[in-house]
């Protein structure tokens, strides 16, 4: 009887031993989710509540991962969407996130995130959804194994963080802010140079513009010549070409008739001596 119980336990252990060899996985560490690498998202709200709305798969595949799809998103969401203004809220829900077997070599899964932003008053809203889906064929590996689930997170939070920052900023743009919170749209506040804190901006130059003195032509006077005139042969009558009066100079008389008499001989004879 005690040889009989004893093949039994034996049989038992080695058979859970198999069982066990076949369920269990090597020893293998995953880095946890970080997405602190990528840019950030700043957002004109005070605050960023943060909603988990995903119904869990049925068949716990995404509670296996390493990383379930939820809480990478979770943390997706806290490391890159950041509230950089005064007044308002926004809520970013997870309304889908889970891994399910698709086959005996291949898992998919989706992701569905909505944002939602709004005003102090609730006067100004927007909103925006990413959705997502990816399948994996693994091969020869293990399709439900830590090592297949981690790897297919990992491509759907790549996909995730592409969709959600092109829908924001193609559709929430007027809500973004620069790391100070300036609006990035156009039309919102512009930078202009400043001086260093605690100095006076000094004013603008402006260039001086050197003006010719002005100079004004005096006439001179036409000197007037005090000679008298001389008469024109041309006007005997005493008008000039330019129309000045000429006055005539007086004329040469002949002698009268017998005033002029021949030299005597002797006369002649002493010029001629």
């Amino acid at each position: 009887m005690g040889m009989r119980r004893w093949i039994g336990a034996s049989a038992l252990a080695f058979s859970l031993a198999l069982g066990g060899c076949a369920d269990d996985e090597p020893a293998q560490t995953f880095p946890p989710a970080d997405y602190s690498y990528l840019s950030q998202l700043h957002l004109n709200v005070a605050t960023i509540n943060i909603q988990d709305e995903a119904v869990p798969s049925p068949d716990a595949l995404s509670a296996k991962a390493p990383t379930p799809p939820d809480q990478a998103l979770k943390q997706m969401a806290s490391q890159r969407l950041v509230a950089s203004g005064q007044t308002g809220q926004a809520d970013f829900i997870i309304k889908q996130a889970y891994i399910a077997a698709t086959g005996e070599n291949a898992i998919s899964g989706a992701m569905d995130v909505q944002l939602n932003v709004a005003d102090a008053g609730n006067l100004h809203t927007g909103y925006i959804h990413a959705r997502i889906s990816r399948k994996l064929d693994t091969g020869s590996r293990s399709a439900t194994s830590r090592a297949s689930l981690y790897e297919l997170t990992n491509q759907m939070m790549q996909d995730m963080n592409v969709e959600l920052e092109f829908q924001i900023r193609k559709k929430l743009m007027s809500w973004m802010t620069d790391a100070i919170g300036n609006p990035l749209v156009d039309g919102g506040v512009k930078q202009q140079s400043l001086g260093a804190p605690g100095t006076v901006a000094s004013p603008a130059v402006v260039p001086s513009v050197t003006t010719p003195p002005t100079t004004t032509s005096v006439p001179q006077a036409v000197p007037v010549s005090t000679q008298p005139s001389v008469p024109d042969a041309i006007f005997p009558t005493g008008s000039g070409d330019d129309g000045t009066s000429v006055v005539p100079a007086p004329k040469q008389k002949s002698p009268p008739m017998g005033t002029l008499q021949l030299p005597s001989s002797s006369q002649i004879s002493g010029s001629n001596g």
